[in-house]
């Protein structure tokens, strides 16, 4: 089993726009997997990110907190987006878009590696997932909520992508965890104990070949997983 940890404080943080926004980046420079990037937004005030264009990835954005308005040159309308939904970008050929986030947002933004050499030649894709698009299920003895996946609302280009939340009771549980894949857990609220390792709010955990972990909630907790593939069949932009 292979276990790589980042506290908040271990992450790359910065203050944006005069502290009217905040990221700390759990990924941010060193990628692995079909992964680009993944950033934790925080908004202390309203704040916004111009107009600015982005070709071939594919990007999540998911709102916790709060909510956001966006412009994007795929539909050039501004659009609402509240917490609850998700907004999914296939840059494709090129898209241009603007972020305006409200006062007391909270928000996950994830970039992803579909294959550049076939996105390259897609027209740009952007659409808005609103809050009722998903629901909280049971599955394994937890309420889980699914965004993308599957059997998910949302289909990335990207393969091998799961994303969920999981509300996880005080106690202890067992997650069974394919060996095909990389889970990137962020713990949105709560503490828990993983493999022996205590995890608090905003903790980052990467794990691999583990198949059966054990996680113990010391109490009420919040976690977001995301399941992506160990290899690929195409060449990733971070290996060329």
């Amino acid at each position: 089993m292979k276990i790589e940890i980042k506290t908040r404080e271990q992450q790359h943080n910065a203050d944006l726009f005069g502290g009217r926004l905040h990221e700390n980046k759990p990924i941010s420079g060193k990628v692995y997997s079909n992964l680009l990037y993944w950033a934790h937004v925080e908004a202390p005030d309203d704040g916004e990110f111009g107009l600015h264009p982005h070709e071939n990835i594919e990007i999540l954005t998911f709102i916790f907190e709060g909510a956001l308005e966006h412009f994007d040159t795929a539909t050039n309308v501004w659009t609402p987006l509240l917490a609850g939904g998700v907004q999914h970008i296939q840059a494709g050929k090129g898209v241009s878009h603007s972020e305006k986030y409200k006062k007391g947002s909270r928000a996950f933004q994830i970039w992803f590696d579909p294959d550049f050499s076939r996105a390259s030649k897609k027209d740009a894709y952007y659409k808005d997932f609103q809050a009722d698009s998903f629901v909280w299920e049971k599955e394994e003895g937890f309420e889980v909520k699914e965004y993308a996946g599957e059997n998910a609302p949302i289909k990335t280009d990207a393969p091998g992508i799961s994303a969920k939340r999981y509300k996880i009771q005080k106690g202890r549980h067992n997650f069974n965890f394919k060996t095909d894949s990389v889970y990137s857990l962020y713990l949105l609220n709560g503490k828990l104990n993983i493999e022996g390792n205590n995890i608090s709010t905003d903790t980052f955990m990467r794990i691999e070949d583990a198949g059966t972990i054990d996680i113990e909630a010391i109490k009420n907790s919040d976690l977001f997983i995301l399941r992506s593939p160990v290899k690929v069949d195409y060449k990733l932009y971070s290996e060329q």
